[in-house]
């Protein structure tokens, strides 16, 4: 006992009491700095999602459905067909994650096709198109060819940012060319899938113009060397692609078909960049 009483006399109380103190302070600087981090990560995600951001890629079928008892008129609907996915999930590589993001934030009304180049966004649409062909590859519908395309429509005017990939049969694609047709004859679900419609018919004139540009390269490269992926540096590649699929298309609308009023929205799509084909 006379030596423990010892050693506490001797003690160094003073030394003791600053480290103490030392680790007392330095554990509560760091609880407030971890809170701090959390805090303020919470909030930027909050902003995220109240501003519509996200890193999601959804996959979306595109279908016509005739309205019952009417001119003609269809009905556009589309369905999400692939499991939910993110930038992250799907591209383990950094430099591909960060292509897709810098490319997003450059699609317009007029461009909604992610405007992707060189052998980095080939491998980035490859990879996509890879993902959702081996989904669709177990499904018992009837197997039909499809068009695929990676977009991201202009974030200036949808609710939520992310990257749709399109698919849509060609003949389904090839009508939203007439401007004409697509104001008076195709219906929607909601109100703002108008904003869709326009979509399509932009992406129907670049396919049309991508093919156009292909069938010249491929008469100008004799006898095909330009069409290989190990040799061409794929600076300019097809970016709306064809893909084998069994999709639903037999799809019901939902609610009553709504009527695009193209006399109010066109003039304010418009003013943002956006021209039509009328014909």
């Amino acid at each position: 006992m006379d030596d423990f009483l010892n050693w506490l006399r001797n003690l160094e109380w003073s030394l003791l009491l600053k480290q103490a103190i030392g680790s007392i302070v330095g554990s509560l600087i760091g609880v407030i700095v971890g809170w701090f981090v959390l805090f303020r990560r919470r909030m930027l995600e909050l902003r995220k999602l109240q501003r519509g951001e996200s890193d999601e890629i959804l996959f979306q079928m595109h279908a016509l459905i005739p309205v019952p008892d009417s001119d003609g008129d269809v009905v556009l609907v589309f369905r999400n067909v692939g499991p939910r996915t993110t930038v992250n999930s799907l591209y383990d590589n950094l430099a591909a994650r960060e292509l897709l993001r810098k490319l997003s934030d450059k699609t317009t009304l007029m461009d909604p096709i992610l405007q992707t180049e060189g052998t980095v966004g080939f491998e980035v649409l490859n990879t996509a198109l890879g993902y959702i062909a081996g989904y669709l590859a177990i499904t018992s519908f009837e197997r039909e060819i499809w068009l695929f395309a990676i977009t991201c429509e202009d974030r200036q005017v949808v609710r939520k940012k992310c990257l749709r990939c399109f698919l849509i049969r060609a003949v389904d694609l090839e009508k939203f060319l007439d401007w004409k047709w697509c104001s008076s004859k195709v219906r929607v679900e909601k109100p703002w899938h108008g904003l869709r419609i326009a979509a399509l018919h932009r992406i129907d004139q670049a396919w049309r113009d991508e093919r156009a540009f292909m069938r010249q390269r491929r008469e100008a490269g004799g006898n095909g060397a330009v069409d290989m992926p190990l040799v061409d540096k794929q600076f300019r590649h097809e970016r709306v692609r064809e893909i084998s699929a069994g999709l639903n298309t037999n799809e019901k609308f939902i609610g009553e078909p709504y009527i695009v009023n193209w006399s109010a929205l066109l003039g304010r799509l418009k003013e943002m960049g956006l021209e039509v084909r009328e014909s």
